[in-house]
């Protein structure tokens, strides 16, 4: 009997990782990227991988998410948001906002990028501890003011640590009042620079995570509040409003400023999950091929451990983030680290759990 062909997902989204430097420094950062304090040289020239990306829309690319490292300190950035929609690819960005003026600005709105900015807390003395470079706090400030001035409108994103976990409700109406139409709150959890940040005691613990997210408002006037934590551990109307939040793995690839694709991007300090240079092999053999991507579709969400593998949510949010469980335990399908504690803590809602394997959510 002939066996059936394996069956390959649309390659979705691309994660472009522009440069491998930033003009900051921030403590949390899991990617690590270097230090730049002008336009990076840390960078292929777009000339090289846009044919890359002109291939993956065989595969189905539909969108490209821009990231860094600091995306802005690309030479061809403004080249890049031009080309990208013209291929007929939707164009995401995260950014730290300091590089933008009213060029980039104009730039983002002609290629109707849908953009994040971070900002850390309503005052320059907690935004600029967390991204280690004075000033950062007002030139931010000045990147989402050029923005607004071309009628644009963003998400800010903010990281959650010990030092504004006081401050952290009252960041949804600041961030309103600079243009953002909603706030993304991500949990810094021991990952890349990080690590140090958990030694000194500045990570919050699980509880204090949710106790933070239990005094977050209520969002009105369409604004809307995303909390970065798996689904099992957010309010139902959380659910119902956002969704459950997953990354989407299996329709996600990376690729690294260096050419090389990977899985998101710690493929560039983590050697099992660098897929090869793109600029050598063709992204459809990566995507079709490669060991790493195959047993991820045969594992996700099937194999998932753990509390993972027993909570109703996993075939949407399949195990939430395989890249920080890789490093955290060195294996992808392993139970999701904050799962896990929650597990440990008794913080994990009983009605999420099914002792059987055949779970559909």
């Amino acid at each position: 009997m002939a066996t059936e062909p394996r069956r390959v997902p649309r390659l979705d989204t691309i994660y472009f990782y522009v440069t491998g430097s930033c003009n900051l420094r921030c403590r949390h950062c899991w990617i690590d990227p270097v230090t730049e304090s002008h336009r990076s040289t840390l960078h292929l020239p777009w000339r090289e991988l846009k044919p890359v990306f002109e291939g993956a829309k065989a595969l189905g690319l539909r969108s490209v998410k821009l990231t860094g490292g600091e995306p802005f300190l690309h030479p061809d950035i403004l080249e890049i948001l031009a080309d990208l929609p013209a291929m007929g690819l939707g164009v995401r960005m995260e950014t730290n906002g300091t590089l933008i003026g009213e060029r980039e600005a104009k730039a983002l709105k002609a290629a109707n990028v849908n953009f994040s900015i971070s900002l850390d807390g309503p005052t320059p003395e907690i935004h600029d501890d967390l991204r280690n470079v004075p000033g950062s706090f007002e030139k931010t400030l000045k990147g989402m003011a050029a923005c607004r001035a071309e009628g644009l409108r963003f998400q800010v994103i903010c990281s959650l640590y010990r030092r504004n976990a006081e401050l952290l409700p009252g960041m949804a109406a600041f961030a309103e009042s600079h243009g953002a139409t909603s706030l993304k709150v991500n949990v810094i959890t021991s990952m890349g620079r990080s690590d140090e940040m958990r030694e000194h005691g500045e990570l919050l613990s699980l509880p204090e995570v949710l106790e933070v997210r239990s005094r977050m408002p209520v969002p009105e006037n369409g604004f809307r509040i995303f909390f970065d934590l798996p689904p099992a551990l957010l309010p139902l109307r959380d659910i119902v409003r956002n969704g459950v939040g997953t990354c989407g793995i299996l329709g996600i690839l990376g690729i690294l400023h260096n050419g090389h694709a990977g899985l998101c991007g710690v493929g560039e300090h983590i050697p099992e999950l660098d897929f090869g240079d793109l600029r050598r092999v063709s992204i459809k053999e990566v995507w079709e091929t490669h060991p790493t991507l195959v047993t991820l579709r045969e594992k996700v969400p099937a194999g998932l451990q753990g509390i993972c593998g027993r909570c109703i949510f996993r075939n949407a949010c399949l195990g939430k983030c395989v890249a920080n469980t890789f490093h955290a335990i060195g294996e992808l399908y392993g139970a999701f680290g904050t799962c896990t504690e929650a597990e440990e803590l008794g913080l994990f809602p009983e009605k999420y759990v099914v002792e059987h394997r055949n779970v559909v959510a």
